[in-house]
């Protein structure tokens, strides 16, 4: 039987080798856009805007208010939407940047962005509480509380006011409006009372979206404690309901139980007298 002598394929001839060479060179740079695009991660969704906490917490109608929005994700806020209010609502957006967060704390709580407003509600704005939201290009946030109040009945609170002897006077039935500023700061007031008389004093203020863990603290004249109260079955906020023991002046004090503050412990304190 004659065997053949068999020729060398063309591709593998001598002259070739470049060829071959090219081939592979191709193969590795095609793969390569396709692992790039394996390992390339998907870009991160950004996060709609949130409402933490409104500093402060009263907004009175048919002025322009001076307000700050805190919360997360706010720095491209570009507008802001009020619900039940049918008549035009005038706001502008001053600024908006970066919010200090107290040592320790948890930014998701206390927020981190903030929005400067100037705002100015109908006159006919009812009083109580409204909601409202904020839009970025991210998306709308969830609806937040907005506290509408009458200017007769709001009182601002007075600094200092850390002691017995710099206790701010207080007026049954009025809104006192104020912020534990730092941290351990004392809120202290005052007021004259008649034995047999029954004070309720109630705080509002994590109920509206503050940081505030409300203490109460009753004491007559002499620096003795009535009464105190923290929690109650329905959240942070302090309601104390006591009846005075004799004739003469007391002092209410207002703390954070866990010694924080800042801006975002902002409150209202309504001190009543129920017949």
């Amino acid at each position: 039987m004659e065997l053949k002598r068999q020729e060398p394929s063309p591709f593998f001839a001598e002259g070739n080798w470049p060829s071959l060479a090219l081939l592979v060179m191709a193969i590795l740079m095609w793969g390569r856009p396709l692992q790039a695009a394996e390992e390339k991660k998907p870009e991160k969704k950004k996060e709609p805007p949130r409402i933490v906490v409104v500093l402060p917490l009263g907004i009175v109608p048919g002025v322009t208010n001076k307000i700050k929005i805190r919360g997360l994700n706010l720095t491209n806020v570009t507008d802001l939407h009020f619900a039940g209010i049918t008549e035009p609502v005038d706001f502008k957006i001053k600024s908006s940047g970066k919010a200090d967060v107290p040592k320790e704390q948890d930014t998701k709580k206390w927020g981190d962005t903030q929005l400067e407003v100037e705002l100015r509600l109908p006159e006919s704005t009812s009083p109580g509480t409204n909601v409202f939201t904020v839009v970025s290009p991210d998306g709308e946030s969830e609806p937040h509380v907005l506290v509408v109040v009458p200017a007769k009945e709001l009182v601002l609170e007075k600094e200092p006011n850390g002691s017995f002897r710099q206790a701010q006077p207080i007026e049954f039935g009025k809104i006192m409006q104020g912020v534990i500023g730092e941290a351990k700061d004392v809120d202290v007031f005052r007021f004259e009372g008649k034995a047999g008389t029954q004070i309720f004093a109630e705080v509002s203020a994590s109920k509206y979206g503050s940081l505030l863990d409300s203490i109460l603290t009753l004491y007559d004249d002499h620096a003795h404690i009535i009464a105190t109260t923290d929690d109650t079955e329905t959240g942070t906020d302090a309601i104390l309901r006591v009846t005075l023991p004799a004739d003469g002046k007391y002092f209410l004090s207002l703390i954070d139980a866990h010694d924080r503050g800042g801006a975002a412990c902002v409150y209202h304190l309504v001190v009543t007298c129920p017949k």
